[in-house]
């Protein structure tokens, strides 16, 4: 009688040992699946990150560009300015001067040279 009760704890022992493993297995078969979902999400938010870094540097190299042409631009624009500023100078100039013959002479000049204080 001890040795049926003996084997038939062992018996039992086997059988919770045996269901045991096979909701282990299971677990693990499923954490598996999930490794590899989550590994499929890594690789995806790498290469969107990539994308997303690759962005920031295209926009900023663009905006340098922009910048600078703006900076160009600006220059030339007060190049004109300037150049506006001499030229209306001198028109006020000449006319606030009497008009006399001599100074007739003296305004062809003046307005000959009108062009070159422009370039």
């Amino acid at each position: 009688m001890t040795s049926w009760l003996i084997d038939a704890l062992l018996v039992a022992a086997l059988v919770v040992t045996s269901w045991r493993t096979g909701a282990m297995y299971r677990e693990l078969r499923r954490m598996r699946t999930d490794e590899t979902a989550l590994r499929a999400a890594l690789v995806e938010a790498d290469a969107s990150i990539n994308r997303a870094a690759n962005a920031v540097v295209l926009l900023k190299s663009e905006g340098v560009r922009t910048l600078q042409a703006l900076e160009e631009r600006m220059g030339e624009a007060q190049e004109l300015a300037e150049r506006l500023d001499i030229v209306l100078d001198s028109y006020e100039r000449r006319r606030a001067a009497p008009a006399t013959p001599a100074n007739d002479a003296d305004a062809l000049s003046r307005f000959a040279s009108v062009p070159a204080a422009i370039r």
